[in-house]
């Protein structure tokens, strides 16, 4: 669907337009490159915008994180998710290495549980 494509090129075409009729294009050689540029970054915030809506980049539950040591179930450790260090608390033992899905999220905490070897892929 080009939809979004499609809105903003007429949303330029129309301001265009009504700068030529009103006579406040004077000089082609300076504005037309001048909208092209304009359009081009309304076509990009409008293509983010709208591929984007309804996305929640703070959501961590399902993420896959690496256990940082050996951790007793229940008991505060450390894990590796994105390259971050965070404070988890597993529901079972894990040790040093072992990959673990987030189940939930409170505060700076995260809830994990480890992960099945069939669900493992090399």
């Amino acid at each position: 669907m080009a939809l979004h494509a499609v809105i903003p090129i007429i949303i330029i075409a129309v301001v265009i337009g009504l700068l030529v009729v009103t006579g406040f294009i004077s000089d082609p050689v300076v504005d037309v490159p001048a909208f092209v540029i304009l359009g081009f970054v309304t076509y990009r915030l409008t293509n983010t915008l709208i591929k984007t809506r309804g996305m929640n980049p703070y959501k961590y539950e399902g993420l896959k994180a690496k256990a940082n040591e050996d951790i007793k179930g229940g008991t505060e450790g450390y894990v590796l998710l994105n390259g971050e260090l965070w404070k988890a608390i597993p529901e079972q033992d894990l040790k040093k290495g072992d990959l673990v899905v987030v189940v939930k999220k409170e505060g700076l905490t995260l809830y994990v549980r480890k992960m099945e070897q069939q669900n493992v892929q090399k």
